[in-house]
């Protein structure tokens, strides 16, 4: 196959777009470079991965099946440079694309260009997105990178990787120079780096069951009725989170629990929203309503965060979510960045990882299809 064939695209968006980097290509890369075209790919490691530390776990895996880091860098993304990076995947999800620059002003990335031998692949960019996975690290196997090393959800997937040459090109240009990527293309050596810069001072655990597990904990607070039961469940919840199973294993140990777990709270919704209309249609007192009116509200609110957090496919179905978080935020039931960002984002792309657990046979955690896909 003409490594120059990777450039071509039928899509009416894309193609001027690769018609032009061709071009630009061809006016400074030899023979040598077109021909290696194939054995070279682009790939990012992603601010969850940075900021967990494990950047130099995804190169060591990197390099054990072949692929060879030879250029590298650690550096911040601002919005033009998601959009630059992503322009053609922006069109897909332009409504939840809020969430990106949410994501990526968290922590560093480090961008690279690969080479190795893509073996049994057309080229080396299918090789590394084998390697990697599906973008929903629950929908993958072991062996798979995200899969492997927990992504949280679509967005906090661990790493980004070119679809093929030519994309790893484009791709690669947006935080490296034409002629940088050309030799790297053909180096022989790995690149030197300092472990000390792709490592945080205090790597931060971003596990999504976790964070989900300490926000229920914190709702529990406000709420009276059926405490004992969600308290038991969500010590469960702790329990299997602690074990650090394996994805398909821990979603297996859950599905029992945030069944329940989700159940019970939609439970006290029920119970809170008869409450108040009782308490409504009691003789006139401003005042003390008021009063009861807060905390039942307050108490609402959380049970409804306890019920979507235990529950896939409610929290896909929540269109606004984003009052929830507000008040979550208010509330205290989220004390950190980050666990904003594991909670906001993973209800952001919850419809598709959805599709892709379904897709691929996963469990779909919910109590409205007894946790079956």
């Amino acid at each position: 196959m003409d490594p120059l064939s990777y450039f071509s695209r039928e899509d009416k968006v894309e193609e001027p777009v690769f018609a032009e980097l061709k071009e630009e290509f061809l006016s400074e890369a030899d023979e040598e470079h077109i021909s290696s075209l194939p054995k070279m790919t682009f790939a990012m490691i992603k601010p969850d991965a940075f900021v967990r530390g494990l950047a130099p776990e995804v190169i060591r895996s990197l390099k054990d099946s072949g692929l060879i880091p030879v250029a590298m860098k650690v550096t911040e993304m601002d919005e033009a440079l998601i959009d630059e990076l992503y322009m053609f995947v922006k069109q897909k999800y332009f409504d939840s694309w809020w969430i990106m620059p949410k994501v990526f002003s968290q922590a560093p990335v480090i961008p690279m260009i690969l080479v190795g031998d893509p073996g049994d692949f057309d080229h080396l960019s299918g090789k590394l997105r084998d390697i990697i996975g599906p973008t929903t690290p629950d929908a993958g196997k072991p062996g798979n990178i995200r899969y492997d090393l927990k992504g949280t959800n679509r967005v906090l997937n661990i790493i980004h990787a070119a679809d093929d040459p030519a994309a790893a090109i484009r791709e690669a240009k947006v935080f490296f120079d034409m002629d940088e990527i050309l030799d790297a293309i053909m180096a022989e050596e790995g690149v030197d780096y300092d472990p000390d810069e792709i490592v945080p001072e205090e790597p931060i655990d971003l596990l999504r069951w976790k964070a989900f597990n300490e926000v229920k904990i914190e709702a529990l607070d406000y709420i009276d009725v059926r405490r004992a039961d969600i308290q038991d469940l969500l010590d469960k919840e702790a329990e299997i989170v602690a074990k650090e199973l394996p994805i398909d294993d821990e979603r297996f140990a859950l599905r029992e629990v945030e069944a329940k777990l989700s159940n019970n709270a939609s439970s006290v919704v029920r119970e809170v929203d008869s409450e108040l209309v009782r308490s409504a249609r009691m003789p006139a007192d401003p005042l003390s309503k008021k009063r009861l009116a807060d905390r039942l509200d307050d108490s609402l609110v959380a049970a409804r965060a306890i019920e979507l957090l235990s529950d896939e496919r409610k929290l896909a179905e929540e269109e606004e979510f984003d009052k929830l978080l507000m008040f979550s935020l208010s509330k205290e039931l989220i004390n950190s960045d980050w666990a904003e960002v594991v909670v906001h984002s993973t209800w952001a792309v919850m419809p598709q990882m959805i599709r892709d657990l379904e897709k691929s046979g996963k469990v779909v955690i919910s109590s409205e299809s007894g946790g079956k896909a």
